[in-house]
């Protein structure tokens, strides 16, 4: 009897067991976890979930994740469909990593799977399982897996920048056979793939060393990247890697000298020169002879034209005086100034009229008695702009006024 209660207590415990294993199966997850080591770099790959399509969180631990995650690390997160992150181990020979799903509200389902969504790699290139278990491994992968290609995976590395003088020499490393490589150069460091927008690109198909001649006194940083990955839009940027950390600057100082130097000149050999190019003595003028004298007396320019400036103008309506204060104010400069030819104090008077908002009828009146004043006071030039400026308005009165001042401004 003990042992047919002994056996059901069992049953009942490797049921619940399974059930909670279903109900964990069932809830989404990543799946196919993969992890590559190469350097101190490690490649994670793996399938995202169908039934969550929100961001994916990859969680990095020195020991391994047990049923929950510690509090104290923070997760990394990758956006649904991209499905690898490459991550720098810091010379840590050891890690675990795990791969949580979310949905579209962000909610998070930290159900840990070994080697389903969680693994653990060792830097030295073999993979170790995540339990004891010997049928739970996870080899690295030796090829590279299926993806995008990154950079700093197949292989850019150790980007190197070096002043000299006025330039900067950019240097790396790279495998062999050698792939056409892009330069990238931006005053912001550049640490994701959005960064390129704000950078330029120096040059295309560069060797393992070029060097560049940016401008003085700014700070520049650099990025390498394989030309087919631009085109496959699958940019891979690690700095330190493939872009630099540190900014780069060509001080001015060192060659102060050099731009403030005056260019000397060149040295003329006498001995070279014509007969007769160095003046040895100051020529004194020689006196015209008489007949040329008499000529030149005889010989006289037709007298100048004198310049005949135009009527002034006043339009019918600034005759009389009217009832408004904008007319009114208007009115006065006209009747006071104006009408007799007092042409400072007009121009005086019309410039404070203006300098207050009127309307458009009575701003172009204004200018219109404006470049009168200025015509008549040879402001020949400021005339002209105040006639074209009412030209829209009055065309008549200001193109025959137009005429005028250009007539005055050649004779």
């Amino acid at each position: 009897m003990k042992r047919s209660s002994f056996a059901l207590v069992l049953t009942l415990i490797f049921a619940a067991f399974a059930s909670l294993a279903a109900q964990e199966n069932a809830l989404p997850h990543v799946t196919q976890i993969k992890a590559e080591a190469r350097n101190n770099f490690i490649r994670l790959t793996w399938a995202d979930s169908p039934d969550a399509r929100g961001s994916v969180f990859i969680f990095r631990s020195t020991r391994p994740f047990a049923a929950s995650i510690p509090p104290n690390i923070r997760p990394v997160t990758v956006r649904y469909g991209e499905q690898y992150y490459i991550d720098d181990t810091e010379d840590i020979e050891n890690l675990y990593y795990f791969i949580a799903a979310s949905d579209s509200a962000g909610r998070r389902y930290d159900i840990i799977i070994p080697q389903t969504n969680s693994t653990n790699v060792n830097i030295s290139g073999a993979a170790q399982p995540a339990e004891s278990s010997a049928a739970n491994t996870a080899s690295v992968v030796e090829s590279a897996p299926s993806g995008p290609s990154i950079s700093l995976i197949q292989g850019i590395s150790n980007i190197r920048t070096r002043l000299d003088g006025e330039r900067i020499i950019i240097t790396y490393d790279a495998p062999v056979p050698r792939k056409n490589v892009v330069l990238y150069r931006g005053m912001q460091p550049i640490r994701q793939p959005h960064d390129l927008l704000n950078a330029v690109i120096v040059r295309s198909g560069i060797e393992t060393s070029f060097t560049d001649i940016p401008v003085a006194e700014v700070t520049w940083y650099y990025a390498l990247i394989y030309e087919e990955e631009i085109s496959g839009g699958s940019m891979g940027i690690k700095p330190g890697i493939n872009a630099t950390i540190s900014a780069v600057t060509i001080t001015s100082a060192g060659t102060a000298e050099r731009t403030l130097r005056p260019i000397p000149l060149p040295v003329l050999s006498r001995n070279v020169m014509p007969d007769g190019f160095f003046l040895n003595s100051i020529q004194r003028p020689q006196p015209l002879s008489e007949a040329s004298s008499v000529m030149l007396r005889n010989t006289q320019m037709p007298p100048k034209v004198p310049l005949v400036l135009k009527t002034p103008r006043i339009f019918t309506v600034d005759m009389q005086s009217p009832s408004s204060g904008e007319e009114s104010a208007l009115f006065q400069v006209v009747n006071e100034y104006f009408e007799k030819k007092d042409w400072e104090e007009a121009r005086s008077g019309l410039l404070l009229y203006l300098s207050l908002p009127r309307s458009r009828d009575a701003e172009a009146r204004a200018r219109f008695y404006l470049g009168q004043t200025l015509y008549f006071t040879g402001k020949y030039k400021d005339a002209l702009f105040e006639f074209l400026a009412i030209k829209s308005i009055h065309p008549e009165e200001a193109a025959s006024w137009v005429d005028a001042v250009l007539e005055a401004m050649v004779y």
